[in-house]
């Protein structure tokens, strides 16, 4: 891969540390193209030197299915379609800068890839879609090309799980071509029979856009 570059990047703070959303491309061009507003959410457009990303910004919608609900949340959505021919790298990731006494543990679930942050007082997870969903929605042709179908699948994806941080390889796209990538984190009171941020964090793509008011 070549030398990345950060172009983009939000924060969102916790009691755990500062959780940050980011993108990083090959190429160091970027256009800020202006800002959309939805029912739950904002989003801000922008214009890379191979793309045009959209990054939604948005809380997760409480209660959660069991009733339960979190002290806080935060979630971004990455919409990327390919625009021309240049060849352009990128790379997203969502990541914890931990305070002092941070633990932290893998905890994937069905459909989801996610990290698990503790301390004696509060839990954190940051969590995303896994292979294994990326490749339904290529099937379906949702937001996930339906030429990369069966290259990513539940032992294999483009996201991969580091000790602080969820880093996701986007695939090179073809012309027109769309990619949808979230990412959410929530985090609340460290109780022994709550996950409830766990929860939060495990959430199909069109159920998101529902809340936000992307699609009806």
């Amino acid at each position: 891969m070549s030398e990345m570059t950060e172009l983009i990047s939000k924060s969102f703070e916790t009691p755990l540390g500062e959780v940050v959303c980011c993108l990083k491309s090959s190429e160091s061009e970027l256009e800020f193209e202006g800002t959309k507003s939805y029912e739950n959410g904002k989003s801000e457009v922008y214009k890379t030197k191979g793309h045009q990303i959209e990054l939604v910004e948005f809380k997760i919608k409480q209660p959660l299915y069991n009733g339960e609900t979190v002290t806080d949340s935060n979630g971004w959505i990455w919409r990327i379609q390919k625009t021309n021919s240049v060849a352009e790298e990128l790379e997203t990731s969502c990541f914890l800068h931990p305070n002092n006494g941070v633990e932290f543990d893998i905890a994937t679930g069905e459909h989801l890839d996610a990290i698990e942050a503790q301390t004696e007082e509060w839990t954190l997870h940051i969590g995303t879609e896994d292979g294994e969903i990326l490749n339904y929605r290529a099937q379906e042709e949702d937001w996930f090309p339906k030429r990369l179908l069966d290259k990513v699948d539940f032992e294999q994806s483009i996201t991969k799980l580091r000790t602080e941080r969820v880093i996701t390889s986007i695939p090179k796209l073809e012309l027109n071509e769309k990619l949808h990538i979230q990412y959410l984190t929530a985090y609340s009171e460290r109780e022994q029979e709550s996950v409830s941020s766990w929860l939060a964090v495990d959430e199909f793509k069109n159920n998101l856009e529902k809340w936000i008011g992307i699609r009806q």
